[in-house]
Order: C-alpha cells, then structure tokens, then sequence
C-alpha cells in the first residue's frame, strides 16, 4: 500500500512569500536605525531594549499572521495589520512624521472628507497603498501546514505588540511622534486608533462667568469673524499680491494688526482659544484645561447680548472644535449655510449677517467662515481664475507655482470679495467686526505637502494669520487705530478674546490676571504659537513654537 505523500508549496512560493513580507516592512517603516542610533549615541540602553522588545513582539506576531493554518485568523490580522500599515505610511509620506492621538483630534471631522480632499494628497494615497500591498500578499500566500500553529489560543499573538504599543503611547501621552518613531507602523496606529477611541477625552464641562461686569457696552454689535486657512501675508495690506484690492483700498478705514500669530497651527485648538480663552502660560492639563473655560456666548448672554454662531463650514452645526452640547445651548440663533456649493458659501453669511443686524437687541456674533480650506479650488468658481496656472478639480499637488496661484484666487474671492459685499451692507457706527484666520498655510514652502497641522517641523507658515478691526465709533476707531499702530506684527489670537471681554464691559485689570493683555495695551513680548495637547490630554502640555521670520516672510 503506498503512503501518502504530504503536498508542500514549492519552495520557490515560500522564499517569495518570506521575501514580500521583509520588503514589505521595510518599505513601510522609517527612521529605525536612526532611531537606534539615537539610543546609542545618548546610552538610552532601556529604552532601546524597550524598542527592541516591541519589534520582537511585531515580527514574531507577523509571522505568526503569515504562516497560521487558520485562514479566518490569517485574513482577520491581516486586514488589521494593513489598515494600520496604510494608515500610517500615508499620514507619514503626507506629513513626515508619526500620526498621534493629538493630531486625531486635530483631524477628526469626517464631515470635512471629500472627494475632492482625497483627490488633493492622492498620489500619496497610492503609493502608501503600493507599498502597503506588497506586505499583504506575503501575509496572504497560503502558507504550508504547521501543526504547531494550529492552536486557536495563539490567534492571540498579534494582541501582545498591540498592547506593548498602546502602554508606551499612553506613557508618552503621544504628544508628538518622536517617542514611537522607528515603531512597527503594522501595529502603532492600530494600538494609537483603539486609545483614541476608548479613552476619555477632556472634561469639556464649562465653569461659571466670575469676572465682575462693569456696565453695558457702548456698543450694539460685537462681531467676530473666524476666517478658514487664510494666511496673513496674502493680505495686500501687509504683503502685497494682488490678492486683495479691495482691502487694499479700506487702509484708512480699518486698524489693520499686520501679521500675527494664531494661537495653534490646528484649526480646532485656535478656535477653543477664541471662543474659550486662555491664559498662555498656564496651558495644559488639569485646572489649565482651556475646555473648562465659560465660553464666549456665556459672557456675551451675562452682558446683554444675544448670541449668534454663524456656521459656513458645514451645511448643519456640527461639534467641531471642540463645542459640545451645553455650549451649543447658550447661542441664541444658530445659522447655517443652505448652499452645498462651497464657492457661495460665505456670501450667504454676509446675507445672514445683516439679518442679524437689523434686530433692535445687541448682539454678538461670531462667524466661522468657508474661506481657503485645501483644496483650494473649491473656494471660487472656474472663472475666477485670475492668477494662472491652476490646479484643477480631483488634482493631487502638482508644483508650487500653480498650488499658490489656485491659493491667490481663493484668497481673492472668499476674502476680498466677502468684504467688499459684507461692509457695504454693514452699519458700523455702534458696531465693531474683528477679523482673523484659524491659522496660515504651508504651500510647499518646505517641501512638505501638508497644509498645517504638524506636530513637529512646524513653519510659521502655518500660523501667520491677519488680524483686522472695523468700526465706525469714532472713540473706538481712534482707540483701535493707535493699538494697531503699536502693535503691528505683534499681536496674537490670545489677545483677542479679552479684547472681546473689554468691549463687553468686563474689567479689563480682571480679564487680563484671567487670560491675558487685551489688543490695546502694548504687546511688549509677541507671543509664538502652540502645537500639540492644548487639551492636556494624558496630562501633557503643548509644544511652544517661535513666530522668528513672521516679520519677513517671504515666498
């Protein structure tokens, strides 16, 4: 009787299979031996014995994935381990740094994802899902019989680097991504993603209004004006481009701060100093959490003022930038864009604007613009393409020269000509709008194709945002007119809430112990700008960063 022969997959298949899997990991995974080096260099011997635990535990686990007999186990690590791989590899081709718990919730506003979003970083997309690829087929080329891997238990292999991961991310509070460079990205953001989404968030809850209110303002209207992504030096007031004639030609009417700096390089951090407030040295966790501040609405509601939150960003209020519910409460009228087109978005704030206005009750506004979020193109239509060449619908960056331009007529359209509309429809003699921007923009200036946001290897780019003042009060206009004098290229976003607090009719000595200086006073020490847990997540603080070359920005 003949025996029978047991059937293995040529060894030629094996060695591929083998082979795909480490040209997969290398490929996928960056700055390791400079990461070793570092560790050496500084004789770190725990930390590298760490390290090199937690690449032990991956590769064994991954092999583990590619040779189990156990087909459903095989596919089920598989596909985590390459979300995770593709996650990783795109944010770092896009940004060159490690994605961390911080910029998710920076990021986290799926209503923001488009098409059009995909389409503009999609060459990175695909060459993160290539390289991707080659991992998975090794992981999924059957593998030959193992009688020792056929144990249900060890299914549980990969959940040990997982675990590894998520200790050290929780140790390092993932502030930036330093600590896990030279980590196995097949398990980082898979460990980082399941943090993210088990762990608690902030204390959002808001304390009370316990500044003492001096008396009623003087002025009917407070208007605040929060524009997307415009860059300070795109303003033909201060650095002229042709970008803004019609600015250009209200220099004498409007108290014009030049060039300052956001309070982050993150659109949702900037926006919580500017509804929140915050005291820039004493940013962080525990009692320092800016989210706990009373909120803008509640101060303008203690001073008799009704409220308006004015939303272009999305077709329905959403939560973003940190809002929740209870302070979504306190706004008396909530109006949001009705018009899908991005491109007429903002003019149909200024029509919800003066709707405001006509009421006979104070009010105060606060307006989040549509302005120039990336991609750029969608902020004005086709045959606004005054500056040439353009990138075009569903194009991924080209070359710096037609990225600016298609910036250029963004600005051109969803500022100037915003402006031009919103102030000849605006009664400003009881009445004052104070303009900025969430923060500035990177335009290739360093290579880099991502927009702002980063945790690390920030530009001041990203945080060069204008910062204008209009009224019709002459006392005020005065008053104004000799703080921007003084204060050119100095200011910043955390002056700009207690100026809000002052005009309210709050005591200025008061607001200042709280927050901060208020525009009118003399900025003696320009402040940078934050990245980083302006949350104080796991208990870090964030990363200051200098505003050297704000002045002489050029590009």
């Amino acid at each position: 009787m003949k025996m029978a022969r047991k059937t293995f997959p040529a060894k030629p298949l094996l060695i591929a299979k083998g082979l795909l899997i480490f040209l997969g990991l290398i490929l996928t995974n960056h700055f390791v031996v400079p990461r070793v080096d570092y560790f050496l260099d500084f004789d770190l011997y725990f930390p590298l014995t760490v390290f090199f635990g937690i690449w032990a535990a991956a590769i064994i686990a991954i092999f583990y994935v590619a040779f189990t007999p156990l087909k459903r186990v095989r596919i089920f690590w598989a596909v985590l381990i390459g979300l995770s791989t593709m996650a990783a590899e795109t944010y770092f081709l896009i940004a060159h740094e490690r994605i961390t718990i911080e910029a998710l919730d920076a990021m986290w506003d799926p209503s923001l994802v488009s098409v059009d979003i995909l389409a503009f970083y999609g060459q990175y997309f695909l060459k993160a899902l290539l390289s991707t690829s080659v991992l998975l087929i090794g992981l999924l080329i059957p593998p030959p019989p193992a009688r020792m891997l056929h144990v249900p238990v060890l299914a549980f292999i990969p959940v040990v680097p997982c675990l590894l991961l998520g200790g050290l991310i929780y140790y390092v509070g993932a502030a930036t991504g330093n600590e896990t460079r030279g980590l196995p990205s097949q398990f980082l953001n898979l460990s980082l993603f399941t943090i993210f989404a088990i762990s608690d968030s902030p204390s959002m809850e808001k304390s009370e209004v316990n500044i003492p209110f001096k008396g009623m303002s003087s002025l009917q209207h407070i208007i605040l004006i929060v524009d997307e992504s415009v860059s300070g030096d795109f303003i033909d007031l201060n650095v002229p481009r042709g970008t803004t004639p019609f600015l250009a030609s209200q220099a004498d009417s409007v108290a014009n701060f030049g060039l300052a700096t956001s309070a982050s390089n993150c659109s949702n951090a900037s926006n919580a100093v500017l509804r929140l407030g915050a005291n820039p040295l004493r940013l962080g966790p525990g009692h320092n959490n800016i989210l706990t501040n009373p909120s803008v609405w509640k101060y303008a509601r203690n001073a008799g003022f009704e409220t308006n939150f004015v939303e272009a960003q999305q077709i329905s209020a959403g939560r973003q930038n940190y809002m929740n519910e209870k302070e979504l409460e306190l706004i008396d009228h909530i109006l949001t864009c009705t018009n899908h087109r991005h491109d007429q978005r903002d003019d149909e704030m200024v029509e919800k604007i003066s709707e405001i206005l006509r009421r006979p009750e104070p009010q105060f506004i606060f307006v989040n613009k549509y302005g120039a979020h990336f991609p750029y193109h969608r902020s004005y239509p086709e045959n606004e393409a005054i500056f040439k060449p353009v990138m075009r619908a569903y194009e991924t960056i080209s070359d710096r020269e037609s990225l600016v331009n298609t910036y250029k007529n963004a600005i051109r359209w969803s500022v100037d000509r915003f402006f031009e509309l919103l102030l000849a429809e605006t009664d400003l003699s009881n009445g004052v709008i104070i303009y900025t921007s969430d923060h500035g923009q990177n335009l290739l200036d360093d290579g880099k194709p991502v927009t702002h946001c980063r945790r690390s290897s920030e530009t001041v780019n990203e945080a060069v945002v204008p910062l204008l003042v209009w009224t019709e009060n002459a006392a005020l206009q005065r008053k104004f007119d000799r703080a921007a004098k003084k204060n050119r290229n100095a200011a910043s976003h955390f002056e700009v809430f207690p100026t809000i607090l002052t005009l309210f009719g709050y005591d200025p000595k008061i607001v200042r112990e709280r927050y901060h200086q208020n525009l009118f006073e003399s900025i003696d020490q320009p402040l940078g700008f934050t990245s980083g847990p302006i949350t104080g997540r796991f208990g870090r603080h964030p990363v200051w960063n200098s505003r050297e070359g704000l002045v002489h920005l050029e590009r």
